[in-house]
Order: C-alpha cells, then structure tokens, then sequence
C-alpha cells in the first residue's frame, strides 16, 4: 500500500535518464527509501553510478540478476535512502521474468524508479502504477512513442489511467506549444 513502482520511458537523448536520476536524488533527499532499477539497453546509470571503481563495477554487474535469482538487493548504495540497481551494457542476460525482481525490490525500498527503453520487457509496464511518457519539444519524436506504446497496448499491458506525460527541454517556441505536443501524443495513442 504505501509502495510504489514508476516506469519512465522515452525516445533516445529526450532526457528519461536524466529525469529518472533526478527524482531519485530529491525523494531520496527527503528520505524516502528509493530504488532505481536500469532496464535500458545502455545501461546508463551503469556509467553515471560506478564512478569507473572497480569494486562499485562488480556490485553493478551482479546486482539485477542477484534480484532475480536470489532475492538479494545489493546495489550501489547513492546515499543512505538511494540504491541503484543496474548491469553491464548490453550483457546478454534475460532480465524478462519481472516479477522476482520487483518483489525483491517492494520489500526493500518504498519507490521503485525504472529507467526503461523501447527494449525493456513489457512485464515491467504491467506491474507499475504510473508510465510516464518523456516527450522532448521534437516532434519527429511522437510516432515512435507513440508506436511502442500501441505494442504495449496490444500485447495488453498498457492502462491508459496509468500514463503521464513529461515535456522535457521546453523550448518556447510560435508554431508549436507544450499542449500541442500532449494533444498530438494522446491523439496517436487514441485506440
């Protein structure tokens, strides 16, 4: 009841990452206990949390299959209410069997913040309670989106009451405003 699990999704470079990373460090601040799990292919917060220390690289390479195999939730450890739970770059390993993960991950941490991509399993998607949707003021942008968010709606994963959406790097602009961008996401997605 009082835990949650957020999926934050976007095309490449519209700063899902970056937000994601953010989030994390204010909830954290404030003391709530915050997990951010890394299911993008990069493996962003592989690079951005190993502060390239060998010892930090090992916790890092075991830490999402030590979830899922084991039920252990060692990841790096930000601060004193942040763990980050990520792999190696494109490792190979099946990371589809979202379920021993999260639970590991419930009964650690209050906040769940996952970091996904277009690859990410759609298992994840079905088991938060908010998606949200990171939008640059790029239009080129939408349909990709927008697509992969009809995939996750036919494999019968995506609850529209879970979607939010976040319009990242505004950029005041005459032609196109921020609800022109939620107006043309929502009229994509429109079954």
């Amino acid at each position: 009841r009082d835990k949650k699990i957020v999926t934050f999704v976007g095309t490449t470079k519209n700063g899902t990452s970056f937000i994601v990373n953010n989030v994390a460090a204010l909830l954290s601040s404030m003391g709530i206990s915050t997990a951010i799990l890394d299911m993008t292919k990069s493996r962003n917060a592989y690079y951005i949390y190993t502060n390239n220390e060998e010892e930090l690289r090992k916790l890092a390479y075991n830490s999402i299959s030590k979830l899922q195999s084991g039920g252990y939730a060692e990841g790096i450890k930000v601060n004193k209410c942040l763990s980050v739970y990520t792999a190696l770059p494109n490792d190979g390993k099946d990371y589809s069997d979202a379920e021993p993960i999260l639970s590991t991950l419930v009964q650690n941490h209050s906040l769940i913040l996952i970091d996904c991509d277009f690859d990410t399993d759609p298992a994840y998607f079905a088991m938060c309670q908010e998606l949200y949707l990171v939008q640059s003021m790029d239009v080129l942008t939408i349909q990709p989106l927008t697509k992969y968010l009809r995939d996750l709606k036919t494999k019968g994963v995506l609850d529209s009451e879970k979607i939010r959406v976040v319009v990242n790097k505004e950029v005041k602009m005459r032609t196109i405003t921020s609800k022109d961008i939620i107006g043309g996401l929502s009229f994509y997605n429109d079954p």
